[in-house]
């Protein structure tokens, strides 16, 4: 490709100079229509295209679109930094002067960001609009239409709720009485011999809270049929997430700053709800912080890479993040009678004797399904089982109740805006949350359109092909080549599908107010998918992957697919309109960045359903590749090669960079194919912008990682690590690795955005 690449974009170049500047035979007439269009406000670029099937009105949308985006593009760039020192500088130098005012303080504003207030704006729209009449393209079914009006009638509740009133708090006693009430909250019937376990499993059927202990309900991996319950983390914590995990909490006490601002946090709710005595309530905090800080120390193990485990080795169950191992060694694991190393498989019975009988997991799971259940069970981390076993037996039964219940009550308070007028845009968050697959259904019924799905699918198609060429990589063995080659062509894209949605069983009485019926949907939303041990859904999209209103693109491997939210087909991510390279430069390299997660470690050794493991060879080569992209990001961060060990960001770096690569490569070629079709080549480049369509590619790529903090001042020259953020990464990360950024920029070797050492897993 290398040779046909340069004489194609030295042809492209040229003729994009030659419009502008020289004016001779062909070019000369393009010149021409340059000088007339610019006297008549028309983009010159605009002028030379044919309209798309004489379409007057798609032309005018399509100069509109260009101009638009030319514009936008050139504000937000920093022309006065070298690209090749600090292209994040040079291509978002100016992004936060447009949009910095738009935030509340301590928040970080994103292109996707600003696409997601868009569509909560959409679903504000479609929440309050009249329905399709009978006959639109968009008309809804009978059924369609009974969830629609159910959904805006609580809509129309949450909007409608005072902030702070008696009735939320009267909602918050309500829940604390009926799952056994605190010692130290008068009138909250009290109950000193309803064990904690019983509450947790109350509060898990009555409302699907997942505290204490995980329970997923997901595919029985035996026999690959039906559904399985899965037991590991909770997905509720106190702490934030990025405060609570082994590799948080190691080098953390529970007295640091961000711990007791979560004390006193948890100190003023149960003043406000309860009104708790300010002593009383310190004491309560402080008791229920540290119990779950103490539980951090085994939660999201998975994060952390090998050589940065915590102290205590033996109490770790989980298996090194990439850690090899042989394809014989691999199918002996999955043939124990117990499943495979990664989700041991256990009846209930034997889950409890496993862990000292101390905790009955046998009568929690029954507790919650209201019916005995002899089936086995996955566990998702028998680590952090261990770990809660070990953590409750050394605390007091009450701190342990006390802790469940408030973490409950924290999940149900959702305190209204105390402004109105920012009353609706919550409530589509809250709606986005409880009823995601009918929201999905109305924004998608919005937005669709077959021309898009179908430029997505061929963009998709052309980053298969050049994924495939990729395949030829030094660390991947032919004979897991071959096999990758042939898992790859049976990838495609999926958008959601929401045939089937049945809200029928939810029912609301006529003057509820809105925490009733909030309960009433809660129980609704939890009943429906304990339900589905009963089903067999494996040719299912998992409930929860990606819905239509999201702005991101998600590998489901169980069916060779990507699926793609709509909010990702909108602007910034995508027009009809757009050049080919943008098309790529973004859409393109989200769907890549998904696709490529199938085909890492994770995505290939330790997903549930594998089934050919990469043999010795391919997993030696794969840790020496990874083992560069760690060194050298954890060096961009801190100087420090052997700094950063975190898996799961890690795998995110891995799976950007090589997405560019890919995305890039199907761009050319797509060029290739298109050599010599110069109405459409000219569409490649943008009107007033003096960049190469290749070099646009690039800037693309930068504009929508873009982001702004509210007077966030610029880092010292001086220290030049304090520049060195995630975000900066998410660009010059990906491009200093890219051979092809370095020569369209003419960046010398060795600069800051043109390293001697490449590290790229494809």
């Amino acid at each position: 490709m290398g040779t046909t690449r340069v004489a194609l974009l030295l042809s492209l170049f040229l003729s994009h100079l030659a419009g502008k500047v020289y004016g001779a035979g062909t070019q000369y007439r393009y010149n021409n229509i340059n000088r007339a269009s610019m006297q008549a406000g028309i983009s010159p670029q605009a002028a030379a295209m044919p309209s798309l099937g004489n379409n007057n009105v798609e032309s005018r949308q399509e100069q509109k679109v260009r101009q638009t985006m030319a514009r936008d593009i050139h504000k937000y760039m920093n022309l006065s930094t070298d690209p090749c020192v600090d292209f994040y500088e040079y291509a978002c130098g100016n992004w936060g002067r447009y949009h910095s005012r738009q935030l509340r303080a301590g928040e970080l504003i994103t292109a996707q960001h600003l696409v997601e207030a868009r569509i909560a704006e959409q679903l504000q729209d479609l929440l309050t609009l009249p329905l399709p009449p009978q006959h639109h393209p968009n008309e809804y079914s009978a059924a369609s239409a009974a969830n629609v009006r159910k959904v805006r009638s609580f809509y129309d509740s949450c909007v409608a709720v005072e902030a702070n009133t008696a009735e939320r708090r009267q909602f918050l006693m309500k829940i604390l009485r009926e799952h056994g009430g605190l010692r130290n909250v008068p009138n909250s019937n009290w109950k000193p011999d309803y064990h904690w376990l019983q509450m947790l499993a109350a509060l898990r059927r009555n409302y699907g809270l997942d505290i204490l202990i995980g329970l997923e309900v997901d595919l029985n991996l035996q026999q690959l049929r039906g559904n399985s319950i899965y037991l590991g983390e909770p997905r509720l914590t106190i702490i934030p997430p990025e405060h609570c995990s082994a590799i948080a909490t190691r080098q953390a006490n529970v007295r640091d700053e961000i711990y007791e601002q979560i004390q006193q946090q948890v100190a003023d709710n149960m003043r406000d709800w309860f009104g708790m005595e300010s002593g009383e309530a310190a004491r309560f905090s402080g008791d229920i912080v540290r119990f779950e800080f103490d539980l951090c120390k085994r939660m999201r193990e998975e994060e952390t890479l090998p050589g940065s485990e915590p102290d205590n080795q033996q109490e770790s169950a989980q298996a090194p993040v990439y850690g090899g191992r042989s394809r014989i060694g691999q199918e002996r694991l999955r043939q124990q009678p117990g499943g495979s190393s990664l989700y041991p498989r256990m009846t209930l019975t034997e889950l409890t004797t496993k862990l000292s009988n101390w905790l009955d997991f046998k009568l929690f799971v029954e507790s919650i399904l209201e019916d005995a259940y002899t089936e086995h069970v996955y566990l998702r981390s028998q680590s952090y089982l261990t770990h809660l076993v070990r953590t409750a037996k050394a605390n007091n039964p009450i701190t342990i109740s006390g802790y469940i219940i408030y973490r409950a009550l924290l999940e149900l308070n959702q305190p209204p805006e105390e402004q109105a007028m920012r009353r609706p845009r919550q409530c589509v968050h809250v709606m986005q949350r409880l009823f995601p697959q009918v929201l999905g259904d109305m924004y998608q019924r919005h937005v669709q359109r077959d021309d898009a799905q179908h430029d997505m699918e061929q963009v998709f198609s052309d980053l298969v092909k050049a994924f495939e060429q990729l395949l030829k990589v030094d660390w991947l063995d032919e004979s897991d080549r071959r096999t990758a080659r042939t898992r790859l062509a049976q990838y495609h894209t999926q958008l959601p599908d929401y045939q089937g949605v049945d809200l029928s069983g939810l029912q609301f009485q006529k003057n509820e107010d809105y925490w009733r019926r909030l309960e009433t949907t809660l129980r609704f939303n939890s009943r429906e998918y304990l339900n589905k041990l009963r089903g067999n859904d494996f040719a299912q999209i998992p409930e929860g992957t990606v819905n239509a209103f999201e702005v991101r693109a998600a590998l489901v491997p169980r069916q060779q697919a990507v699926l793609v939210g709509w909010g990702l087909m909108q602007e910034p991510y995508y027009s009809y309109y757009y050049p080919k390279a943008l098309k790529y430069a973004l859409l393109g390299q989200r769907l890549a960045s998904a696709l490529l997660q199938a085909f890492d470690d994770e995505g290939w050794n330790r997903h549930p359903q594998a089934t050919a493991p990469w043999n010795e060879l391919t997993m030696a080569g794969y840790r020496n590749a990874t083992e560069c992209q760690r060194a050298q990001y954890s060096n961009y961060l801190s100087n420090q090669p052997s700094e950063f060990r975190n898996a799961t960001r890690l795998r995110e770096i891995i799976a950007e960079g090589g997405a560019l690569n890919v995305a890039f490569n199907a761009y050319l070629g797509w060029l290739e194919l298109v050599h010599g079709l110069k109405p459409l080549l000219f569409r490649e480049t943008l009107p007033e912008l003096n960049f190469t369509n290749t070099q646009l590619f690039f800037i693309y790529f930068a504009q929508l990682r873009c982001w702004a903090k509210p007077d966030e001042q610029p880092a010292s020259e001086a220290m030049p690590l304090m520049q060195h953020t995630p975000q900066r990464w998410d660009v010059n990360g990906p491009l200093s690795n890219s051979e092809e950024f370095g020569r369209e920029f003419g960046c010398a070797l060795g600069t800051h955005m043109n390293s001697g050492k490449k590290c790229l897993i494809f």
